[in-house]
Order: C-alpha cells, then sequence, then structure tokens
C-alpha cells in the first residue's frame, strides 16, 4: 500500500515546517521554498523538554514532517 501525505498541506524545505497549501512564506523561518510531498509527521508542544524536538534540531513549536520526497 502506498503511504499519502496529508492532502492540502506543503512542507518548508529548510525547516519541514507543516503548512496550509496557500501559504506563500513558512511562518516558522520565513522561506519560500516549499515540498509538496512529505512523510511522516511530529508534533512538537514543548521543544525545550522533547528529547525528540532537540535530536531533530527544532526548536519552536508546531507540526514539522520527518521526511520531504523529491518531487
Amino acid at each position: 500500500m502506498k503511504k499519502k501525505t496529508l492532502s492540502g498541506y506543503k512542507a518548508c524545505r529548510q525547516c519541514k515546517y507543516i503548512m496550509p497549501q496557500d501559504a506563500k512564506q513558512c511562518p516558522n523561518c520565513g522561506s519560500e521554498d516549499f515540498a509538496g510531498q512529505w512523510r511522516g509527521m511530529i508534533a512538537v508542544i514543548d521543544p525545550e523538554k522533547s528529547c525528540l524536538a532537540k535530536r531533530l534540531g527544532l526548536g519552536k513549536p508546531g507540526i514539522y514532517a520527518l521526511e520531504l520526497v523529491e518531487e
């Protein structure tokens, strides 16, 4: 079975922050470079207390893609 990404959302290529398709700029890092396909996601609520967020280098709360898929 082929895995599908969440439709209507895209991920920033710089920081992997997930946002709606109609966003023009990443609210997390300001980039305008996006990936339409990605796999997996992690929700970070408190990056200071999250071991995974620290390991992935995520310093701000939000929802991030785990892997970007080359288009």
